[in-house]
């Protein structure tokens, strides 16, 4: 699949369907069932917007229910299924949402707050990001933005200006701690041979300062890019390889 930039008047908005694989260690730090992968927010239509994501579920029996209760104003909420989408690692499964979608007014903006509610085996386990909730926003001179759960990377924006041009990318992280390295492995050749860049820090989110945006750039070539990311942080990598399906420009 590529990963597309797409301006709309200035409202900076990514239509990716991206999903990041991490080490077992990530996963090991909670007992609990259910977890949040990451989210994002996506324009669906002319100006609607909604919150698109995975969860991660234990496979504890065959029958269970995954589902969102999100909120566009942090009063009213409502519930949306998530689908069964692939196998994780281990016991594990991955779950894809998205909400209904909004309407954005003229020059506005959005935020999308939820939390996932998992029912198997009779019992009811939530994540809700030990009370805080989640959210992903989006809009008018906005930037979308992303929420992360158990992992830590996911793809932003990848794009050349003109066919000879490099590769300019971008992608958001959660902010794990200050010492980390962000890099980009790519192939041109099916992976026979391996090359990287570092990324570079761009900034951090004011409304939700765990959240930065990094940036990269692939030079030039005539051929296919095909890539993923690593993110490396206490010890711990977080990679976005799409599910091993990885990104190409």
């Amino acid at each position: 699949m590529k990963a597309k930039k797409i301006l709309s008047f200035t409202i900076v908005l990514v239509l990716l369907v991206s999903l990041f694989t991490f080490a077992p260690t990530a996963n090991a730090a909670s007992d609990n069932p259910v977890k949040l992968i990451y989210a994002k927010p996506e324009i669906t239509d002319y100006n609607k917007l909604s919150a698109t994501g995975y969860v991660e579920v234990e496979n504890i029996a065959y029958e269970k229910n995954v589902t969102i209760h999100y909120s566009y104003d942090g009063i009213t909420w409502q519930d949306t299924s998530a689908e069964y989408y692939k196998p994780t690692w281990g016991n594990y499964e991955a779950w894809k949402f998205q909400t209904p979608a909004v309407t954005l007014g003229y020059r506005e903006h959005a935020t999308i707050t939820f939390a996932i509610k998992y029912e198997v085996n009779g019992q009811t386990y939530w994540d809700n990001n030990n009370g805080k909730n989640y959210s992903v926003a989006a809009g008018y001179e906005t930037t979308s933005r992303y929420d992360f759960g158990s992992g830590g990377v996911a793809a932003f924006y990848s794009y050349r200006i003109t066919n000879d041009s490099p590769i300019y990318g971008a992608l958001e992280l959660k902010d794990l701690g200050y010492e980390k390295d962000v890099k980009v492995q790519y192939t041109t050749d099916n992976w026979e041979t391996v090359n990287e860049v570092n990324a570079e820090y761009g900034y951090t989110f004011e409304e939700n300062n765990s959240v930065q945006i990094w940036n990269y750039q692939i030079p030039y070539t005539k051929n296919q890019v095909t890539y993923k990311i690593l993110y490396t942080v206490n010890g711990i990598t977080y990679v976005d390889d799409n599910f091993g399906e990885y990104y190409t420009v």
